[in-house]
């Protein structure tokens, strides 16, 4: 096998846990009327809005965790070429899904999906009650309500441009590009045109209130701030996606190995090697890792001090900035 090969079964994974995620969010939104949220929201009710727009159990979502990670340690068991003497140790080599490590570890992973998301929500719910106030001194409820469903598209019949979904950072973001496109004052206004996600098609209307020294008006600001929001969700479920599928797949790879372990492998005659893709795109400390080797049961240790036991592992503190957008492999060898 090659890590390329390996990152294509990956990058298989991921559109089906970016719909799965989205349609989450989509399903908790049209369940909820702006009634609903406006009535909440004037009643300064914040754990009854967290319970009417959480996500639920991601029900799909996990299903597709626990399958990426099946579909690792089966990868990696079909690919294994075993010794005979090792064959006549280990057995049939073959991936069970049913023994209680999987379950936990699939638990864990599901767990902080699910409290993420909820985070994601109470922050994106409090980011628009404090921009709403901010904005005019008062809490326009229904606006409120706006910000968090979204409005509904003229050309689709959908809501967008809402923040229930988002995780926390991103749901302020949204917030403050609001205050900055109602505030009138030229340096706000020009802060605004240095977000990164903006649609610069829309960046005339900003240009125009700039050069007046007014506010870009109420409705030229939902559809511009729906349409950041929008481009912040797309990049927040392609990173979530992306992070789920390599982290799943590369633990169940490492399960696969720790199953033949239990089945009579000796431990000490199997490691694993750090591998990336070589390119420009690689992050400094990862190139730093290539060619590092460990044990099975040791972790990689990062430049930062951060420990990882598969390329995307999260389970030993590893942050996003030693696993978001991760491309790195670990090709694990049989010393015989």
């Amino acid at each position: 096998m090659t890590a390329q090969e390996i990152l294509r079964q990956i990058e298989a994974l991921e559109p089906g846990l970016e719909r799965a995620y989205l349609d989450s969010v989509r399903r908790t939104v049209d369940a909820a009327t702006v009634a609903q949220v406006e009535q909440l929201l004037a009643d300064d009710d914040e754990e009854g809005l967290v319970a009417l727009l959480a996500l639920g159990a991601l029900a799909l979502l996990v299903e597709l965790v626990r399958a990426a990670y099946v579909a690792g340690g089966r990868y990696e068991m079909a690919m294994l070429v075993l010794p005979r003497s090792v064959r006549s140790v280990v057995g049939r080599a073959e991936f069970d899904q049913t023994l209680r490590p999987v379950d936990a570890w699939v638990g864990r992973q599901v767990g902080e999906v699910r409290q993420a998301a909820a985070d994601g929500v109470r922050e994106a719910i409090r980011a628009a009650i404090s921009s709403r106030r901010t904005i005019s001194g008062t809490l326009p409820a229904r606006q409120a309500a706006l910000d968090l469903l979204g409005r509904v598209s003229a050309q689709t019949g959908q809501r967008t441009g809402g923040t229930v979904g988002l995780p926390g950072n991103m749901a302020r973001y949204v917030a403050k590009a609001r205050e900055q496109l109602l505030s009138g004052d030229p340096a706000q206004l020009a802060a605004f045109l240095k977000r990164s996600r903006r649609d610069r098609r829309q960046d005339g209307i900003v240009k125009r209130a700039i050069k007046a020294g007014k506010p870009v008006s109420a409705a030229d600001t939902e559809r511009i701030v729906g349409r950041y929001a929008d481009r912040l969700m797309r990049t927040h479920v392609d990173q979530l996606s992306k992070g789920l599928a390599h982290e799943s797949f590369n633990a169940g790879r490492q399960r696969a190995w720790e199953q033949l372990v239990e089945q009579g492998l000796p431990l000490d005659l199997v490691t694993k090697d750090w591998s990336d893709r070589a390119d420009e795109k690689v992050r400094v400390s990862h190139r730093a890792m290539r060619g590092q080797v460990v044990h099975l049961h040791e972790p990689f240790r990062a430049p930062s001090g951060a420990l990882l036991m598969y390329p995307g592992d999260t389970s030993l503190g590893a942050g996003e900035d030693e696993t978001a957008g991760c491309r790195c492999i670990c090709i694990y060898q049989l010393k015989v």
